[in-house]
């Protein structure tokens, strides 16, 4: 009975095999308090109620099996889009990694199969930056980092660790628990963090670009093999990293520097409306 109730409550949904693993407690009962001769059991009824009963448990096990009610249908077209909706691309799959461990099993899986691999955060790019050729729709996987967003502070040092899905409104609000800011701001606090260093993009509260506030990246290579650059180690790797649009590998994890947050305003000058006439 212990072999029994261990199959099926594997291979058999709650509570459908509890009511099954009843039945056949019961049964096991029944059939202990029969005594039948053993040469005339082929000729008993009892054969073929046990026939019978085999057979109802047999169909009842194939129709209520978890691998025939949540079959994967994988022949379904998947496209993708970024937020311009004007570069809709078929790609044969696409992935949503939660650990580093997932980005090396997405490689190494890319590398036994022929398959390439496109990088995305939120999907921010306006000209299909972030999407595979469209001329090779069977050999493209997409690898969304969206749910590697975990963001964590370190008081000691006032610097942020930043996994590379993680948007700057998930950054800011948790250096906002401590006081503390990133140092340059974007318009838009919706990018995500690898991102915006993926494509070097410039910021809105400085005259600096992003990378400024980056201290060190730690990425994973085209051959699954983890590391770390800084300006002052591998730093022509950090610079190619550096608004490489993930070509020199997949960013997985930023160190960036944080200031004291402190109340601004802003500052505007009102023009006329035909002050472009002057010109």
């Amino acid at each position: 009975m212990k072999i029994f109730g261990k199959y099926f409550s594997i291979t058999i949904p709650t509570p459908l095999s509890l009511l099954i693993l009843l039945f056949i407690n019961i049964l096991f009962q029944l059939i202990s308090t029969i005594n039948v001769n053993v040469t005339n059991l082929f000729t008993s009824p009892l054969l073929t109620l046990y026939i019978i009963i085999g057979l109802g448990l047999y169909i009842c096990y194939q129709y209520f099996m978890a691998t025939s009610k949540f079959d994967l249908n994988l022949t379904g077209n998947i496209y993708l889009n970024d937020v311009s909706k004007l570069n809709e691309t078929e790609i044969y799959s696409l992935f949503y990694p939660r650990t580093i461990n997932d980005i090396e099993y997405l490689i190494s899986k890319a590398k036994s199969q022929g398959k390439t691999i496109s990088m995305r955060g939120q999907a921010h790019t306006m000209g299909g930056q972030t999407l595979p050729s469209r001329r090779n729709k069977n050999k493209n996987y997409v690898c969304d980092l969206k749910y590697m967003n975990h963001v964590e502070y370190n008081e000691p040092t006032e610097e942020v660790s930043v996994e590379a899905g993680a948007t700057w409104t998930q950054v800011i609000h948790t250096l906002n628990l401590y006081g503390r800011s990133p140092v340059i701001m974007q318009s838009y606090c919706t990018f995500s963090v690898a991102g915006t260093i993926s494509v070097n993009a410039h910021g809105i509260t400085s005259d600096d670009a992003m990378i400024e506030s980056v201290i060190s990246i730690e990425y994973i290579d085209m051959n699954g093999k983890r590391g770390e650059c800084s300006r002052q180690k591998q730093s022509e790797l950090f610079s190619l990293l550096v608004g490489g649009y993930g070509l020199f590998g997949i960013i997985t994890r930023l160190r960036l520097k944080t200031v004291a947050n402190v109340k601004t305003s802003l500052e505007y000058i009102r023009l006329q409306v035909k002050f472009s006439l002057h010109y």
